[in-house]
């Protein structure tokens, strides 16, 4: 690992209207490509706009932007399944959630039973005796036999317990907000018929519009609808909404969209930070508990990159400075004969 980088190793942070969370975590990653990946030249968005947090073509083919080889493989795997994942965002963006997606779920699902454990562990259900299926950017091959809308799930995981089979709706966010597209749920027939099989909202019509939760509200529908249909299995699914510790965002719409359901522990929420102790502290072999370290550093360690961090933000208020307060010509000049 360098530990004689520059800011210009880190390349261009953009700003845009990105939160300050975005902003670290860009930033972070863009330390991580410069001092951990060794690429010293970073990719453009397609736009032109250069941005240190993406990867160059060479870095972005030679699948940099996944942990481990678990993960790149199931990248190639879900992307020849067909339409759901985004290739360029997956192989080039290190800030994207889907590739965070396939970093965690790559390693975790490659064991027969380390997702079962991390599972056990963040559901607290020790009687999760197998995971019997699992998906990921996973959405019915025919609509119409579930919800009918375009809803796509970040995973779907289905296990076994003493009691039959249930379902988890994994919803992963990294720095991507909640989704603002608007749906007429309220006149939906099928999200009535849902909520009259499943009672899983104790006022469905707030529930259905209230637009802060209608992310999470489709695709918990959507998990507990695929559990009826595939499995002839009445239980509702448990949403499972993970997030960086630096997000506030997530857990506050988390809570609000708990209020709305009839059984509030049906909705969890748990920090990345949480996920990777559990996997770590579940790890089968020395390699997979690396590969979780790995993760740790790369989404987690923000310590790592203070130090620049702390000089971008120094070297960025003193240009918004230079810019309110441009020196007079006659400052010019005293500045001039001094030198």
């Amino acid at each position: 690992m360098h530990l004689d980088l520059s800011l210009a190793d880190l390349g261009d942070q953009p700003q845009l209207s990105e939160s300050a969370h975005s902003r670290r975590a860009r930033f972070h990653q863009s330390w991580y490509r410069a001092a951990k990946l060794d690429v010293k030249a970073w990719g453009r968005t397609p736009a032109g706009r250069p941005i240190g947090s993406i990867l160059p073509a060479a870095a972005a083919e030679a699948g940099l932007n996944f942990v481990a080889p678990s993960a790149r493989e199931l990248f190639l795997t879900r992307r020849k399944q067909g339409w759901g994942v985004d290739p360029v965002r997956m192989t080039k963006h290190m800030t994207s959630s889907q590739a965070l997606l396939v970093n965690l779920l790559g390693p975790l699902g490659s064991s027969a039973n380390w997702l079962r454990d991390v599972l056990r562990l963040l559901l607290d259900r020790q009687d999760i005796a197998e995971v019997t299926r699992w998906d990921i950017e996973f959405a019915p091959p025919s609509r119409n036999d579930y919800l009918g809308d375009m809803t796509r799930l970040d995973a779907f995981i289905r296990f076994r317990t003493s009691q039959g089979t249930e379902g988890v709706v994994l919803e992963l966010k990294y720095t991507d907000r909640f989704s603002s597209r608007r749906l007429d749920l309220a006149g939906n027939r099928r999200y009535a018929e849902l909520q009259a099989s499943s009672g899983l909202w104790h006022d469905p019509l707030q529930a259905f519009l209230d637009q802060e939760v209608g992310q999470l509200l489709r695709c918990h529908a959507l998990g507990t609808r695929i559990l009826q249909v595939d499995e002839r299995v009445w239980t509702p699914a448990t949403l499972l909404l993970i997030s960086h510790p630096d997000d506030v965002t997530a857990p506050t719409v988390l809570n609000r969209y708990r209020s709305r359901l009839e059984d509030a522990t049906r909705a969890v929420h748990v920090g990345l930070d949480h996920v990777l102790h559990a996997a770590l502290s579940s790890a089968p072999t020395d390699v997979d508990a690396d590969t979780v370290h790995s993760l740790q550093l790369r989404y987690l360690d923000h310590a790592a990159s203070e130090a620049l961090w702390l000089e971008h933000l120094e070297k960025a208020n003193t240009t918004r400075t230079r810019r309110r307060h441009p020196l007079t010509q006659q400052q010019v000049d005293e500045v001039t004969t001094v030198l």
